[in-house]
């Protein structure tokens, strides 16, 4: 695998990042959505600090990550649940 440097901008303000080549779509995807955040925060909050800034716009992506793993967590559990019942289900069959 080999590096690619991109440059990504966040808050108008232009980063030059080395990346694995095959990882350039999710970085930049990445930038964008963090860009977005804080331009977001940035507009309801124009005396904000960058810095508070970029730390208000993290805890609100971890935020999301973390409900959206809760989430993919319940549902491997109900997935789990079903399973469990199909078995049971599959073990009551009569065979033809």
């Amino acid at each position: 695998m080999s590096e690619e440097q991109i440059t990504i901008s966040v808050l108008e303000q232009e980063y030059k990042i080395k990346c694995d080549d095959t990882q350039v779509e999710l970085l930049q995807k990445s930038a964008a959505l963090l860009d977005s955040k804080m331009a977001e925060i940035k507009k309801d909050s124009p005396a904000m600090t960058k810095d508070k800034i970029a730390v208000m716009a993290a805890l609100n992506l971890v935020s999301l990550y973390i409900s959206q793993e809760d989430e993919l967590n319940e549902y491997s559990k109900v997935t789990d649940e079903l399973n469990a019942l199909q078995e049971t289900i599959d073990g009551y069959r009569v065979d033809e």
